[in-house]
């Protein structure tokens, strides 16, 4: 039995992260991983396992991408039949992601390298798709040929509202999976009312024990936020919150860059506090994450996404004993409980998010033992890679 991963980018580039964790799991299961980056540029970035194999990423550049993905005799008829029956035509957000899936398709379905691993796969083996986009159409087209497993996690991938409420081909997807693994139970009971032939299981991600995060002693609240800098994220109602929490001495540091990081600086620059010092440290690898939870003090850590599957961040955040202000999105009202922080509502007034700070800073929360209990990596992906092997 092999096992055929297929990935955005790992170990190429810096996404997808949580991945470094979860293929150590899936290659002490099986003896044979092999990773199918769908698009990456440059060299690979990430070590794997010794009997982890990675191919030459399927896209290395805009041109082949487009080039590539322009038209392919296999894929035609499905698209098209799409692209009609979910009146794609009339909604600009639902032709785009169309679009997308034609030309990420069809440059699989040209590539030589799926065309040799699907003529030389065997039924027992597993093709695992990471994410409910991008690579998983091949479960169409190559239906009967092995077992299909694909993970569904959130904005991305998942919900279908901010896209028009559409996916291209999902209905045929669903068809040919064994298995829709979502990350969260709302995840799962969102999908089921909408596919309800399709087989699921619930696996959540999970995180390494880095051990305990300490306290801060000064007096100063220090608070963490760790993700990209772009509207969906709202690090800048993060900001505006912070500047209301005027009781409290703040440090606020955080992790991670994106589309609008120039446009926080500019923010941070323009508007000084005496109670509160921020530091923006920009994009950081990883291990650099961890160790920046070893090495320092972290009160509170906070995200005010518009949505969510169930955050990685959150997951790091509990395992160091560090408490959670977050909205309730996505699957995050499964991760931040009584027992692990606060959630406010899913589109906060800054008033009530410094009013939640200030209550998780009084309240001595010890969320550790719920990561221990739901969001180790250790059980979650070992458990995870036993269901694999179990098909």
């Amino acid at each position: 039995m092999k096992l055929f991963l297929f990935t955005a980018t790992f170990p190429y580039g810096k996404r997808e992260s949580f991945l470094e964790d979860e293929i150590i799991y899936l290659c002490k299961t099986f003896e044979n991983v092999t990773i199918v980056p769908l698009s990456a540029h440059g060299p690979q970035t990430r070590k794997v396992p010794n009997n982890c194999k990675v191919i030459t990423p399927i896209i290395h550049s805009k041109f082949q991408q487009y080039t590539q993905g322009l038209f392919c005799f296999k894929s035609f008829s499905l698209y098209a039949k799409d692209f009609f029956a979910n009146k794609v035509f009339l909604n600009a957000k639902r032709l785009k992601q169309w679009v997308i899936s034609k030309v990420l398709t069809n440059n699989l379905l040209k590539s030589k390298d799926v065309q040799k691993l699907f003529n030389n796969i065997n039924k027992e083996d597993i093709c695992y798709f990471y994410w409910g986009k991008g690579s998983n159409p091949l479960a169409v087209m190559y239906k009967g040929k092995c077992h299909f497993v694909s993970r569904f996690h959130g904005e991305w991938d998942l919900w279908e509202e901010s896209s028009g409420n559409y996916a291209p081909i999902r209905q045929q997807v669903t068809d040919a999976l064994d298995f829709a693994v979502m990350i969260s139970k709302k995840g799962e009971d969102y999908f089921k009312q909408r596919y309800p032939n399709c087989k699921t299981f619930v696996s959540s991600l999970g995180s390494r024990d880095g051990g305990v995060c300490k306290k801060s002693e000064d007096g100063i609240v220090r608070i963490v936020s760790c993700s990209l800098v772009y509207y969906l994220k709202r690090v800048d109602l993060i900001l505006e919150s912070l500047q209301h929490a005027d009781s409290l001495k703040i440090e606020w540091t955080h992790i991670g860059d994106g589309n609008d990081f120039e446009e926080l600086k500019r923010k941070v620059d323009s508007n000084k506090h005496k109670h509160l010092t921020i530091n923006l440290l920009g994009r950081l690898k990883h291990d650099d994450v961890i160790k920046y939870y070893q090495t320092h003090a972290v009160d509170i850590f906070i995200n005010l996404s518009t949505n969510e599957g169930i955050p990685v961040s959150i997951m790091e955040a509990i395992s160091f004993d560090i408490p959670v202000v977050a909205t309730d999105v996505g699957g995050n009202s499964e991760i931040v409980t009584e027992e692990s922080g606060i959630l406010i509502s899913s589109n906060p007034s800054p008033e009530e998010v410094a009013n939640a700070i200030q209550t998780v800073y009084h309240n001595n929360c010890t969320p550790r033992a719920f990561w221990e209990k739901h969001y180790s990596a250790e059980v979650n992906y070992l458990t995870f890679a036993k269901f694999l092997e179990s098909l």
